[in-house]
């Protein structure tokens, strides 16, 4: 694999094939340059294939893994609420697959929450079809 061929498959992850609501003009430039350098002739082709791959990669995650996964923690403090909010997102092609392991994922939330001493923790599971 080429630098152009990684650079091109971190950009069509990191905006949902440049469908993701952080995408810029430069992006889809870049995806354009970068697909000729790396001779992709079919951009959609090779997003499905990341995005598919990487819900695989998922499936076997434990839960801690997919609670932890891509989260990031944000310190507030209002009038009303004082604390640190937790929020983690698991991106996927098939959600029933995470979705189906809730029994499994609540009480890692309610731990992690607890283990990083967060008022808040939440787990976005989003279907990025």
């Amino acid at each position: 694999i080429s630098v152009a061929g990684m650079l091109l498959c971190a950009i069509l992850s990191d905006t949902l094939n440049l469908q993701g609501p952080t995408t810029t003009e430069w992006d889809k430039l870049m995806v354009a340059v970068l697909s000729e350098i790396a001779e992709v002739d079919d951009i959609e082709a090779l997003a499905a294939a990341q995005f598919k791959a990487k819900s695989r990669e998922l499936a076997g995650l434990s839960a801690n893994g997919l609670v932890n996964g891509d989260q990031k923690s944000f310190s507030f403090s209002t009038d009303s609420f004082a604390g640190d909010v937790g929020f983690g997102v698991v991106e996927t092609t098939d959600d029933a697959v995470i979705i189906d392991r809730l029994d499994e994922l609540l009480p890692e939330i309610v731990a992690v929450k607890m283990e990083k001493g967060l008022s808040a923790l939440f787990l976005a599971v989003v279907n990025i079809v």
